[in-house]
């Protein structure tokens, strides 16, 4: 039995419209008053909190370095917002705590993360957050750049809940750590006037050549002979009769603190 020619393709543009009608769907089925009609409703985006709607303005202002007006504002909805157990209140309190940190007030920080209910207290990135904190507020300065570099990481993953978010954190956590590594230099140059390099790399989480670069950028020598770093002004008692030694861990430590402590 022999077959017959298969129907060759619409050629001509009234072909094609024809066949184009033939083929279209519509968004409604049939008639409403078809039995086997389906209507599909037409999808509505779902509508923002206050977290939502707020935060493009924090991260505007994360790019401006404007901290004090991410505060202000974060603190204002948080404070007033409705559904205060819902995680999209990270939007707010994660830039804000941020914020507070590369301004060193971290009392406030404190704060923002204690009122937080348990279920947003326990989000991951809440905790890690509080680890940053706590490493910060401790001086426990290797803690704090490796904390800082696990909330980075975080922050900068796939699968990580808001991508705009993310680009915001990594940008306040790279403040954040320049104030800090800025601060504790300045703590260093205030309690000595003569430290080793290993300790400075310790305490500024860096390597010798980045350490160097910046005690060069901030008036101090190095003494490759004894790996000391001075003040290229240092000037000493003259009733001075011993030489003065490097710190040791410890004494820096104390001596930092104590520094840190005035400042409050």
């Amino acid at each position: 039995m022999s077959q017959a020619p298969p129907t060759p393709p619409p050629m001509s543009a009234i072909e094609l419209r024809d066949e184009a009608r033939d083929f279209d769907v519509p968004s409604h089925a049939t008639t409403p008053d078809s039995p086997d009609s389906v209507v599909v409703p037409q999808q509505t985006p779902a509508a923002q909190d206050i977290y939502q709607q707020v935060f493009p303005q924090l991260s505007d202002l994360a790019e401006e370095r404007n901290f004090i007006g991410i505060i202000n504002i974060a603190e204002l909805h948080d404070l007033n917002g409705s559904h205060d157990r819902s995680c999209t209140r990270l939007l707010l309190i994660a830039p804000l705590v941020l914020a507070y940190m590369v301004l060193d007030d971290l009392t406030p920080a404190h704060h923002v993360l204690a009122r937080l209910p348990e279920n947003v207290s326990l989000h991951p990135l809440s905790c890690a957050l509080a680890a940053l904190l706590a490493s910060a507020s401790e001086r426990q300065y290797e803690n704090t750049y490796a904390r800082a570099q696990e909330l980075f990481q975080m922050s900068q993953q796939s699968d990580f809940p808001d991508s705009r978010l993310g680009k915001t954190l990594a940008l306040m956590i790279n403040d954040f750590v320049d104030e800090f590594r800025r601060r504790t230099f300045s703590l260093i140059s205030q309690a000595f006037a003569c430290l080793q390099v290993t300790e400075a790399q310790r305490l500024l989480g860096l390597g010798q050549k980045e350490v160097l670069s910046i005690a060069n950028d901030n008036r101090w020598q190095f003494d490759s002979a004894s790996d000391v770093l001075r003040p290229v002004h240092t000037s000493l008692p003259t009733f001075t009769t011993k030489p003065v030694l490097p710190s040791s861990v410890m004494t820096f430590d104390r001596v930092v603190n104590s520094v840190a402590a005035s400042e409050v």
